[in-house]
């Protein structure tokens, strides 16, 4: 089977001279070749939505590490183990929260309609839910393991307060855009997230 021929240098530099120019063109063009001084921006309009997004959801899934890593109560533990457990385990979210947030912060303007809203409403929620989290974590510290009643009665009301904590909706808010949506499906970190989602 005959290979078929790539055209030279000077035929290919022939056709790009003749598309820029045009036939018979007297304009001199000073100045040597340059590349594009203008590159694809890395946010706001005309920058790419999946990666903004894949931005947005890698800040959300910043506080689900540690917060998905609940501290070990199994054995024969004393209650100041257990409280330090339990303090270092809310310590470590908020911390992760705080760190969401940083990176929530810095993902810049949205390439489409509605990001920026909706990177505002996630960050709310995340601020909201450290504060919930710290005053849970403000109990504990301040419980008395020397004195069971009291610990336990400490202990459950911090358990009270974070059953009634709701974590920020991320993929909701992102679904509410259809543009971002589209590119959310395409963003690994958007994927991970999805993935954390209780099903329903």
């Amino acid at each position: 089977m005959p290979l078929t021929p790539r055209p030279s240098r000077v035929a290919v530099a022939a056709v790009v001279g003749a598309l820029l120019f045009g036939g018979g063109c007297s304009t001199v063009v000073a100045g040597s070749p340059a590349a594009d001084p203008a590159p694809q921006p890395t946010e706001g309009p005309g920058s790419d939505p999946v990666a903004w997004v894949d931005k947005v959801c890698g800040a959300v899934l910043t506080y689900t590490t540690p917060a998905l890593s609940a501290p070990d109560f199994g054995g024969n533990l004393d209650l100041p183990t257990i409280k330090q457990r339990l303090s270092d385990y809310l310590g470590s979210t908020v911390t992760g929260l705080q760190q969401s947030q940083a990176q929530l912060g810095a993902v810049g303007q949205s390439p489409v309609s509605g990001g920026n809203e909706t990177v505002t409403a996630i960050g709310d929620g995340l601020e909201k839910l450290e504060t919930d989290v710290a005053a849970a974590r403000a109990k504990v510290d301040a419980a008395d393991p020397n004195n069971i009643t009291s610990f336990q009665g400490a202990l459950a009301e911090a358990e009270t307060s974070l059953k009634e904590v709701s974590a920020p909706d991320a993929i909701a808010n992102i679904k509410a855009s259809p543009r971002l949506d589209a590119a959310a499906a395409k963003a690994a970190n958007c994927q991970k997230l999805q993935a954390l989602a209780p099903p329903g």
